[in-house]
């Protein structure tokens, strides 16, 4: 008989400095499935959880799916929709035992979700996990690059796989990897031991960028390291800044087969050397200024290659927990009389819920963006044309997360002039949710030919690398108002450990 696993995703990263609370609404809109419906959803994607049921496949394992969700970054998960959730993955695995034991279990954890009841929210769903099967079963989770790995997270499960790819491309692949591990567990081969180090860093994620260094070398370091026969996995977690809790920051976290001494120290040698190059993390952001010169020299036809000139706004990246409102680049756009240029995206419901009152070909005053607080910039007044409406839905066609559906709620794309006229239009996609804009498709499902703009205006940090750098004349950061970007000082933080650089430059590793 198979081996029977339970397994099941429930993924947030929180931005403990957005005002915008993450309710069980926000799951549930941002796809929310149960049971067998999960196997159909996520089958051949580029998944976690589509590791898991291609690793079951390749590995003998008898999968149960029980529940698969994430929510797009934003403020703390309330204690409403932790609860729900916990009741969902608890009473799934209640189910499943009542069925027979379980073999084991395979979580799809994110390590940085932050709830109203509890600062470490991953460790929180481990343990209620670990309650619910007993000490005995092995209980595996894959966690994001980002991860602020904790004592207790490590303590909770036999085993924590982290992503080896920022952008995140390695997701199935590591989800099959757990799936490998675990039936290793099961059939009793190995017996992880780990070793958790968390050097005084809190690096944001501009230049974590795992193809390029420093990230590059400590990635390679650590595979190297999974070539010894007796180490069973070694992550490096770049860590979640705003998040604010106590383990906010760098981890390295090495696993190996019943040898807690070679844990420890290849787990020391690789968080020292981490520590060494900490000061590549820093950086990578142009100003507008020099923003505004490589426009020039784009339209002098001065810069050199081929394709679009994108410029990435950091500082209301939904994906690190940003009201995604932010007009300002649209404002910067319209403000250097940028022909051809293409933005995505505006959150703003009101803005579509206007759009949507009238027919396509209408011509429409609105204030775009800006609603959501004071930290994002001030509402944009335009003058709009409406080039189309939508529903908002299209499929990722990858590399990441290839196969996933996305939903940004009804939508719009509006052709933007200021209301003074004399600038050419900024093409705009306006949605009722916000998201990261991480595929082309996120253009293309709405009529925009992304290759064939002069200039793509993006909210991000480095996801968006994976789709739209290999398209790209010249990719530009920069950093408007907001509270994701990479000046750390923005922020207030409360919770985090003292000292840690680079708030604290003098911040020392003993």
């Amino acid at each position: 008989m198979s081996p029977r696993v339970a397994a099941a995703q429930i993924s947030h990263e929180t931005n403990r400095f957005s005002v915008v609370l993450t309710d069980y609404a926000a799951f549930e809109a941002s796809g929310l499935s149960v049971g067998e419906a999960i196997r159909p959803s996520l089958w051949g994607s580029n998944s976690e959880f589509g590791g898991f049921l291609a690793g079951a496949e390749r590995h003998g394992l008898d999968l149960r799916p029980i529940v698969a969700v994430w929510a797009t970054p934003s403020g703390l998960v309330t204690a409403e929709a932790i609860g729900r959730l916990t009741d969902l993955l608890v009473g799934g695995l209640e189910r499943a035992l009542a069925d027979g034991p379980l073999d084991g279990v395979l979580l799809a954890l994110h390590g940085a979700m932050v709830t109203e009841t509890d600062h470490d929210g991953d460790a929180g769903l481990l343990e209620a996990v670990r309650r619910a099967v007993g000490p005995a079963v092995p209980i595996v989770a894959t966690l994001d690059l980002h991860a602020n790995v904790s004592k207790r997270m490590v303590a909770a499960a036999d085993l924590l796989v982290g992503f080896d790819t920022y952008p995140h491309v390695d997701m199935a692949e590591r989800g099959e990897e757990a799936c490998a591990h675990l039936a290793r567990l099961i059939r009793g081969e190995v017996r992880p031991t780990a070793a958790l180090r968390k050097p005084p860093m809190l690096p944001t994620s501009q230049r974590m960028l795992t193809d390029r260094m420093p990230m590059r070398r400590l990635v390679e370091r650590a595979h190297a390291m999974e070539e010894d026969p007796r180490v069973v996995n070694v992550t490096v977690s770049g860590g979640f800044p705003p998040a604010d809790v106590p383990e906010a920051g760098f981890s390295v976290l090495v696993t190996t087969d019943d040898d807690p001494a070679l844990a420890a120290e290849l787990a020391e040698a690789l968080a020292r050397e981490a520590w060494d190059l900490r000061h590549g993390f820093l950086g990578g952001v142009t100003g507008w200024a020099e923003a505004v010169a490589l426009i020039r020299d784009l339209g002098r036809g001065e810069l050199p290659g081929s394709g679009p000139l994108v410029l990435v706004d950091i500082a209301d990246n939904p994906w690190t927990g940003g009201p995604g409102d932010s007009a300002e680049l649209v404002r910067f756009l319209l403000a250097n009389k940028v022909a051809g240029a293409a933005v995505a995206l505006v959150k703003d419901p009101e803005t579509v819920a206007q759009a949507r009152a009238v027919d396509p070909g209408a011509t429409i005053e609105v204030r775009l963006g800006g609603k959501t607080d004071a930290l994002h910039g001030e509402p944009l007044p335009v003058r709009a044309y409406v080039r189309l409406v939508s529903d908002g839905r299209y499929v990722n066609e990858g590399p990441m997360l290839a196969g996933v559906g996305v939903d940004l709620g009804p939508s719009a794309v509006l052709h933007c002039t200021s209301p003074e006229g004399g600038t050419p239009p900024v093409e705009t996609l306006v949605t009722s949710r916000a998201e990261t804009p991480i595929d082309l498709n996120v253009f293309r499902s709405h009529g925009i030919e992304p290759t064939r703009r002069t200039v793509l205006g993006l909210k991000g940090k480095g996801h968006f690398r994976a789709s739209f750098e290999p398209i790209s004349r010249r990719v530009a950061l920069v950093e408007g108002p907001g509270i994701t970007g990479a000046d750390l000082s923005r922020l207030a933080f409360r919770h985090v450990r003292r000292p840690i650089w680079p708030l604290d430059p003098e911040a020392a590793y003993p």
